[in-house]
């Protein structure tokens, strides 16, 4: 008889990339909660028999969780909370009300007792503090005490986990295991020049026109004037991307790939869509719902699948164990 695979809420699920690492290393995705229909599309496309939930988790009651997954218990609820009120490059306002999701998120644990949770985050969480002055961390740790839960974080760098990419992430696992330590094991190196497509092979579209190159060089030269950046990165073909973000489709500024040292017409341009998803461990038959823009904002919204999977691989350890 085929054992049953371990079961997995995925709540602010997005694009599906957190499940996507979590299914690669033997677990199941059972439902997608999010408010992005469009990602929630993308979720429900590559996670085949997964049920979802379109809606605000502060509205979703316990009873129409179990009612769609005919279940009263999970394995496992992972999730990333929206990270823009945690965010380093934003203003961290204690107020934001997107902070008080994390809160959203242990309320459905406290009510679905899973063996495990998982909260993805931004590094910026690890130092915010509410209105009162305390780190939300702190307040996390204590909330899941009080369900029965030990809380053990983790920065990590996605580029450590087979990632072309530099993408710091703050990894929060449950457990109702006390003391329980997770052994996220580094994966094999992978760089950008390992990924992009040849040059002749991408639209004209991508490229930089003109104009486009001419007003980044007077940005460039004036900010480097006010020692502010220079609002332009580079990729280097023998190493990892900088963070994909999910303003990448506006201008791609924050990582371009530049063909020769001319600043002319045809010699810079932005990552094609499939090479942002390529760039976050995406499978190449990952699909994605929407158009050009809303691809874009789901690849840079998601947690690279790789990334995910070394942390659900240790997770599997214990489970295991």
């Amino acid at each position: 008889m085929k054992k049953e695979l371990p079961v997995v809420i995925d709540l602010f699920c997005g694009a599906g990339g957190l499940s996507e690492g979590f299914k690669q290393a033997g677990f199941k995705s059972i439902l997608g909660i999010d408010v992005d229909k469009s990602a929630l599309e993308t979720f429900a496309l590559n996670h085949a028999g997964a049920e979802t939930i379109c809606g605000d988790i502060s509205q979703i009651t316990r009873e129409q969780i179990a009612k769609k997954i005919n279940r009263d218990t999970v394995d496992l609820i992972i999730g990333g909370p929206p990270c823009q009120g945690f965010s380093l490059a934003g203003r961290r306002n204690p107020n934001d009300p997107r902070n008080k999701l994390v809160q959203e998120f242990l309320r459905i644990v406290r009510e679905f007792k899973p063996k495990f949770f998982v909260i993805e985050n931004v590094q910026g969480f690890k130092s915010m503090r509410d209105k009162s002055g305390k780190l939300v961390i702190e307040i996390v740790k204590e909330l899941a005490k009080e369900s029965g839960y030990s809380v053990k974080p983790y920065l990590l760098n996605s580029k450590d986990y087979s990632v072309a990419q530099k993408r710091r992430r703050m990894f929060l696992i449950g457990s109702k295991k006390k003391n329980v330590e997770f052994d996220i094991k580094k994966t094999k190196e992978v760089v950008v020049g390992d990924l992009l497509f040849p040059q002749e092979t991408i639209a004209e579209k991508y490229f930089y026109s003109q104009r486009l190159i001419d007003g980044f060089l007077r940005r460039a030269k004036r900010n480097k004037k006010l020692k502010r950046g220079f609002g332009w990165q580079f990729l280097k073909m023998n190493d990892q991307s900088y963070t994909i973000s999910a303003r990448y489709y506006k201008d791609g500024c924050e990582a371009l790939v530049k063909y020769d040292d001319e600043f002319k017409a045809g010699s810079i341009r932005k990552l094609t869509e499939r090479e942002c998803a390529r760039i976050q461990s995406f499978p190449d038959n990952y699909k994605f719902a929407g158009g050009k823009i809303k691809t874009y904002k789901q690849i840079g919204n998601a947690v690279p699948p790789n990334m995910a999977k070394a942390v659900a691989k240790s997770i599997k350890r214990i489970l295991n164990s």
